[in-house]
């Protein structure tokens, strides 16, 4: 049996000061958005600020831990998708897709961390 070993394309990483403004940029707006949600006269709009807060927080969280320009890339398209799916189930008042969502996003940016944690050990060697 012959093995086929494909070298890996070239990763573009991501730079710390990049990591590190994007982490605080997020967080800040975040932070200003939660503190304008409560002044909302509409409920509904006002859930869907706070829940942009959310996923603002998300990604900037999120942020710190991912390592190549592509993941990042592909960790803001889905927190656009995020705000979207926000839109949808707020201002349609979709509860369970809103609830669901609100545990979903922080959820998978707690993930980056472990999994540039564990990216970093070598359990297996060939």
């Amino acid at each position: 049996m012959t093995t086929v070993v494909l070298p890996e394309p070239p990763v573009k990483e991501l730079p710390k000061p990049l990591k590190g403004g994007v982490f605080v940029l997020f967080w800040v707006i975040a932070i200003v958005l939660w503190i304008i949600a409560p002044h909302i006269a509409d409920p509904r709009w006002g859930a869907l600020v706070v829940d942009t807060g959310l996923v603002f927080a998300s990604v900037g969280f999120a942020a710190t831990a991912i390592t190549s320009l592509r993941a990042f890339t592909n960790s803001l398209i889905a927190g656009v998708l995020a705000i979207a799916l926000f839109a949808v189930g707020d201002l349609i008042e979709i509860t369970a897709l809103v609830y669901f969502l609100r545990m979903f996003v922080p959820f998978l940016a707690l993930l980056a961390p472990l999994y540039s944690t564990v990216g970093k050990i070598k359990v297996w060697y060939a």
